[in-house]
């Protein structure tokens, strides 16, 4: 999963960058000037309970890939604060994290996102009348162009939503549509977590940004404050040293585990997991998905060959304490492949090939 951290010059969205990666490698995103990226893994006590009870060989968390940088803004007053190429560099991400000022007293957050949603608005329209041209001009040599025909009517519906100013994701397309419109990487479309940087002081008062969380409310996006400085001080703390400076600074979690659940929560992902003798491992899917979705997440030949999935709820495996108790007492359930899976399910799949 790779999440695109965004936002206007001096908002603190590169302090916020190197908090999240929290000391894992950083490297620069090839072929995008001046952007950075770095994968870390998905904090989850029910991933290192499973790997504490069976000491596999090897670990394989969930992980999330931040890319910085990447959406250029200019800085200079003689320049254009948003370039031709303002999004070229993150368009293949899966969401958006922007990170707003709410810290200097010389920002209107409010109108620091509606800013940048309006480009986002903007680069998604831009694109759709481009390729709108170009399917009118085939449509007029060809009238029989069926599929194209079908692409024009749906871009055509798309147009109208954003110049209404309406983000896609808020709209309703057909499954047809939705499988169209996956291959333009449309802005408006990718689930979007506003993060409000407030300095320590606003911060410890919980002092709180009212129209700004109704703004993120109408119009789809999910919202969360933090001090990007304080969490990246909490990144230069040994692990002794950090719960009692959490606690100090009446923070509940670092930044890393918080921005990840709202990343989760804006995509609409679960977690399942599996697990051997060789290897404990976490897979996310969408919300709503099938056994036979999750076969085939971990292997196509399980999904091809797919004949029963073993599931164990994770209520299930806390109370019983493992897999091996749980399916003494009963508690593990066959499931056909239409079964939906939900979060924490630990699951093992049988099939034949």
């Amino acid at each position: 999963m790779k999440v695109g951290i965004i936002g206007l010059p001096q908002s603190g969205k590169s302090t916020l960058f190197h908090a999240l990666l929290h000391g894992a490698h950083e490297g620069a995103v090839p072929g995008v000037a001046g952007a950075h990226h770095g994968t870390i893994a998905v904090a989850d006590p029910r991933f290192d309970f499973l790997v504490q009870l069976y000491h596999p060989k090897r670990v394989t968390p969930a992980t999330v890939e931040f890319i910085d940088g990447a959406a250029h803004i200019s800085a200079e007053r003689h320049k254009p604060a948003f370039g031709t190429d303002f999004f070229q560099g993150i368009r293949q991400v899966d969401a958006l994290v922007h990170v707003v000022d709410a810290f200097s007293g010389t920002v209107d957050s409010l109108q620091a996102v509606r800013r940048v949603d309006e480009e986002l608005l903007l680069a998604d329209l831009m694109m759709v009348e481009g390729r709108l041209e170009r399917l009118e001009k085939t449509l007029r040599a060809r009238k029989d162009a069926m599929p194209e025909r079908a692409e024009h009517d749906a871009l055509t519906y798309v147009r109208g939503l954003l110049e209404n100013e309406t983000p896609l994701r808020l709209a309703e397309f057909t499954p047809d549509q939705e499988k169209m419109l996956r291959s333009f990487s449309f802005m408006t479309l990718k689930p979007m977590v506003v993060v409000a940087n407030m300095d320590e002081n606003r911060l410890q008062t919980d002092e709180p940004l009212p129209d700004l969380q109704d703004y993120c409310q109408q119009h789809g996006h999910r919202y969360l404050s933090l001090c990007a400085e304080i969490e990246f001080e909490i990144t230069q703390l040994s692990p002794e040293e950090e719960p009692e400076f959490l606690q100090a600074m009446g923070i509940e979690q670092p930044a890393r585990f918080r921005v990840v659940r709202e990343v989760y929560d804006a995509l609409r992902l679960i977690t399942f997991f599996t697990f051997n003798e060789n290897e404990v491992r976490a897979w996310t899917l969408p919300r709503g998905s099938s056994a036979l979705d999750a076969a085939g997440r971990i292997h196509s030949d399980m999904a091809r060959g797919f004949i029963r999935a073993e599931v164990l709820s994770w209520a299930q495996m806390e109370h019983h304490g493992s897999w091996e108790n749980a399916k003494h007492a009963g508690a593990i359930r066959l499931e056909h492949k239409e079964y939906v899976v939900q979060d924490g399910d630990v699951i093992f799949i049988r099939f034949k090939v």
